[in-house]
């Protein structure tokens, strides 16, 4: 367990280096789970260990980025998101447990929008209800 959450830890910590800005004036478009698990299952190689896991981590990064902006406001600054998610089921809660306080509201706010959505992808039956999800953006 303490390698899939160290492997959690560092899929957002990478994927959060990427994200742009929000447009001003632009209509957002949000990719849809459908789009979303696409593009993770031909991203993640067949032969890869722990495919499902891979896959999932794939979805549900790519699901909370597409609605993180600004990821360079935050650059240096951390925050841990708790999720309680039962198996089959959405997510039931979802917490900030330490980190700074601001980086912490928006990464609350895009996983939420995440899981209204449905884009956040069911989780696999190797990880606990309960996982942490570390927000540390690099900046882009």
């Amino acid at each position: 367990m303490k390698k899939t959450l160290t492997f959690i830890c560092l899929i957002l910590l990478a994927g959060c280096q990427t994200h742009t800005k929000q447009t001003p004036g632009k209509a957002l478009s949000f990719p849809t789970a459908l789009e979303i698990k696409n593009q993770c299952e031909s991203e993640t190689p067949q032969q890869v260990g722990s495919r499902e896991l891979h896959v999932w981590m794939c979805q549900s990064v790519t699901a909370i980025e597409s609605r993180f902006f600004d990821a360079d406001k935050y650059q240096g600054k951390t925050c841990d998101i708790v999720i309680t998610q039962p198996l089959g089921m959405q997510p039931t809660n979802v917490n900030a447990e330490g980190g700074d306080p601001a980086l912490c509201t928006v990464a609350l706010e895009a996983t939420e929008q995440a899981i209204n959505s449905g884009t956040f992808p069911m989780r696999p039956a190797t990880l606990k209800d309960k996982f942490i999800l570390h927000f540390a953006p690099e900046g882009g």
